[in-house]
């Protein structure tokens, strides 16, 4: 009996792990696919079985092997803009009316949002200027990137201002989640406007984005109009920019120029960031990498759900 026992336990493990092992010769590719589902009602599905959610590539049905919710493995990493475009003050003084965005942003952070995150996978925060920087590595532990934040200095105005590339940044980044093991890989940032560089490169930063498994969600504090008389074109063309990336990779942007409404997109972040499923199916690369439609559907058409998920795959 208790024989019977450890061979029942042994081939329920090896069901349950995806990638199988012993395919090494295997000319196949593991790839993983993130989305999210709402129901007819507005509210984020949360309880799926594999035979429910159904995938296609090209028009071509696609076997899914793995399918994941908050078990998933998930790593995330926090991008901040801490620049003089993000910090007005040496030290906000509320009392004053002097608020920097930078102060803002660390505390949305630290007030509760990075406990639910943790909770899902190990979480990094960088932050950038002119240059990147790691402050905490990848931790579960929200209090230790807590505690980066609060030794965060905003960076005032220097005397030559020079300009933040933000799209060198982003791909920093997104380098390093790339190179992570994680089935589901999170890239925020917390950012004010494109520069000029970050849009003549839009199409590498798009092509870049679209080869890897990575999600882009995208936090911008910059004006709401976009042909406003005055502004320069990298404010005018920022939300054409950021929209455009997050949308390859079924991410979102968010946009706001006034800091009353940062609650609210703050807890739709969380909330999309929290109720995530993530199919893993095998592709078969050609000889040449191209891109591949995606279709994605959850439950039966006539249940109403709306899925969103990215619409090429690069392989």
């Amino acid at each position: 009996m208790q024989r019977l026992f450890l061979l029942l336990t042994a081939g329920l493990a090896a069901l349950s792990m995806w990638p199988p092992a012993g395919r090494a010769a295997d000319t196949r590719e593991v790839r993983y696919l993130t989305f999210t589902a709402k129901d007819r009602h507005d509210i984020y599905i949360r309880s799926l079985e594999r035979d429910e959610v159904k995938l296609w590539i090209d028009g071509k049905p696609v076997e899914i092997g793995y399918l994941g919710g908050e078990d998933a493995d998930t790593e995330f990493l926090f991008l901040v803009e801490n620049s003089y475009r993000t910090a007005d003050y040496h030290v906000s003084l509320p009392q004053w009316g002097q608020v920097n965005i930078i102060d803002r942003v660390r505390a949305a952070l630290i007030d509760g949002f990075l406990y639910d995150i943790t909770r899902r996978g190990p979480a990094a925060l960088a932050e950038f200027e002119f240059e990147p920087k790691i402050l905490q590595g990848f931790t579960r532990h929200d209090d230790e990137i807590m505690w980066a934040l609060r030794q965060m200095k905003p960076r005032p105005a220097e005397l030559e201002n020079r300009e933040v590339l933000v799209g060198r940044q982003m791909l920093w980044a997104f380098d390093i989640l790339r190179a992570r093991d994680a089935m589901r890989k999170i890239l925020v940032m917390f950012t004010t406007y494109v520069d000029r560089e970050s849009l003549l490169n839009l199409d590498e930063y798009r092509d870049s984005l679209g080869l890897y498994d990575v999600e882009l969600y995208v936090v911008s504090f910059a004006s709401r109009v976009q042909g406003i008389v005055g502004r320069k074109h990298e404010e005018r063309m920022n939300r054409f920019f950021f929209k455009k990336l997050a949308e390859e990779t079924a991410g979102k942007f968010y946009l706001t120029g006034e800091h009353v409404y940062m609650s609210d997109f703050m807890d739709d972040l969380r909330a999309r960031l929290s109720h995530s499923w993530t199919v893993g199916f095998y592709v078969t690369p050609g000889e040449e990498r191209r891109s591949h439609q995606i279709k994605l559907q959850v439950r039966e058409k006539s249940d109403k759900v709306k899925v969103h998920h990215r619409e090429t795959l690069v392989y």
